[in-house]
């Protein structure tokens, strides 16, 4: 028993990954040291065996040595072994070039110093993730001559802590990076996960790469370091080719022409529907992002604009696809001659003949006069019809105001049996009435006592001028011509001179 846990806590231990705590939090991590680079000569030939000699020099070990790496790798330690006692003086120097010349770019790091002697010597760097030297280019440079045997490079692959394996012997070598980072070195975050900018990891911090929050509908982010000032630190990331019809930074919102489906989540692959608005019926292929509502035309109605709407019937024009129906199958009104025969209805009517005498008197004694439009009825009840009217102008209008557009009036159901009112819908009216006997005074009332003309233009100037006349003190109520002094009965005379005849 004690032998079988053994082996399965070292069976852990050994596919544990060093770049993630047990919990699964990310960590720093370092690829093992392994041998970078070496010769190794029989002391008569060695100063002509330089391993990696630059081009220029000459082919004994009076002046210099050069090891190529072939790569930037993090340097641990240097060893030199040689025929004789080594020579005088010792200057090790690196050099880390990816592209472009290297040789201008040599320095020689602060190495500890060198341990050994005098036939062998060894330059180490002391442990620790910060002391260390990366090179990809060594050059060993010698204050007499010498007779070198061997030497050798260890070190690892520079990962910046993102990794704990490598691949050394590739060319180049790779890590194999964790906490979402890729490249040669670890040195850039993985196209998904550019929400935060690439860092090296440190003891301290493991700076791992943060996925983009793109539901689910993007497979790239780019990082902007605007946004992520913007948002304190929080989110960089920009979303790139959302798919699914999806679009926005977090491809979080539908493509012109679908829209969002609630019953769906946003990470759902249908979230977004296409608008399926009708090529003729709607004013374009756009639709409302929550609802899916298209924008119709005219007449036309339905989510997808695809029948036409009450009072209009299908037409053969693609501009207009619903005309208006020009007789409604309810009769608003009838004439008197069908209800004549009707005793009820004798006298019943106060309609004057085909002549309407408009005087400033009897304009002020109306509650309102209006130019309007019926478009629909319905019974209210066994007393009164309501009627939706679309007022145009307003002339006169009682205490309470009366807006220009949508307005509902009320029209007593006898004042319609016997024809008091000739209403058709889809006409304009001029509207002459007042609001007492009404089921509410503040309501709209057509009644028997008012009138329903059929409009005309030329109506439009005098009933301008009686506003003007009414609005500048003509409404006010003054005393019979019997009780008026004699210099007021003259303007008394003029005022009601100024009337008109509405045919």
């Amino acid at each position: 028993m004690p032998v079988t846990f053994a082996l399965l806590l070292l069976l852990s231990q050994a596919t544990a990954d060093p770049c993630y705590h047990p919990g699964g939090r990310p960590r720093f991590c370092l690829p093992p040291v392994t041998q970078l680079a070496g010769m190794v000569a029989s002391c008569p030939q060695a100063c002509s065996l330089s391993l990696g000699a630059d081009p220029g020099s000459p082919s004994s070990c009076n002046g210099s040595l050069t090891l190529a790496l072939g790569n930037p790798f993090l340097v641990t330690s240097v060893s030199l072994r040689f025929c004789t006692p080594g020579p005088p003086a010792l200057i090790l120097s690196a050099a880390w070039a990816t592209r472009g010349p290297w040789r201008s770019l040599w320095r020689r790091p602060a190495w500890p110093g060198a341990l050994g002697g005098p036939e062998r010597v060894t330059f180490r760097v002391p442990p620790g993730p910060k002391a260390s030297v990366v090179a990809s280019h060594l050059r060993v440079e010698f204050g007499g001559p010498a007779g070198l045997a061997a030497a050798g490079v260890r070190g690892r692959c520079q990962c910046h802590g993102h990794a704990a394996r490598c691949a050394a012997r590739a060319q180049p070598p790779r890590c194999r990076c964790r906490h979402h980072t890729t490249g040669p070195g670890c040195e850039s975050c993985r196209p998904s996960h550019r929400d935060w900018p690439w860092r090296p990891a440190t003891p301290r911090h493991p700076h791992p790469c943060l996925p983009c929050s793109c539901n689910q509908h993007a497979r790239r982010c780019r990082f902007n370091s605007e946004l992520f000032r913007l948002s304190g630190g929080r989110s960089g990331g920009i979303c790139e080719r959302c798919r699914h019809h999806t679009a926005g930074r977090h491809c979080h919102y539908c493509q012109p022409g679908f829209w969002r489906d609630p019953s769906l989540p946003i990470t759902s692959r249908k979230a977004c529907r296409a608008c399926q608005c009708h090529p003729i019926g709607a004013a374009g292929g756009t639709c409302n992002q929550t609802s899916g509502q298209c924008s119709c035309k005219l007449g036309v109605t339905g989510r997808a604009c695809s029948r036409c709407g009450p009072g209009y019937q299908q037409s053969r024009s693609p501009r207009m696809p619903c005309q208006r129906i020009p007789e409604a199958t309810t009769i608003l009104a009838t004439t008197p001659r069908a209800y004549s025969t009707d005793p009820q209805c004798q006298n019943y009517c106060n309609v004057s003949g085909t002549r309407v005498h408009m005087s400033l008197r009897r304009y002020c004694q109306q509650d309102y006069v209006l130019r309007a439009q019926v478009l629909a009825s319905e019974m209210a009840g066994p007393a009164w019809w309501r009627l939706a009217l679309h007022v145009m102008a307003v002339y006169k209008q009682r205490a309470r105001p009366v807006h220009r557009g949508g307005q509902d009036a009320w029209v007593p159901g006898a004042d319609l049996a016997c024809g008091c009112l000739r209403l058709r819908p889809g006409a304009d009216y001029l509207l002459l009435g007042s609001s007492a006997g009404g089921p509410d005074p503040t309501r709209l009332v057509l009644d028997r006592h008012g009138l329903a003309l059929p409009w005309r233009p030329r109506w439009a100037q005098p009933l301008r001028r009686l506003q003007r006349e009414a609005q500048a003190g003509g409404c006010r109520v003054t005393p019979s011509p019997e009780l008026e002094p004699k210099h007021q009965r003259r303007s008394s005379t003029a005022t009601n001179a100024s009337k008109s005849t509405w045919k």
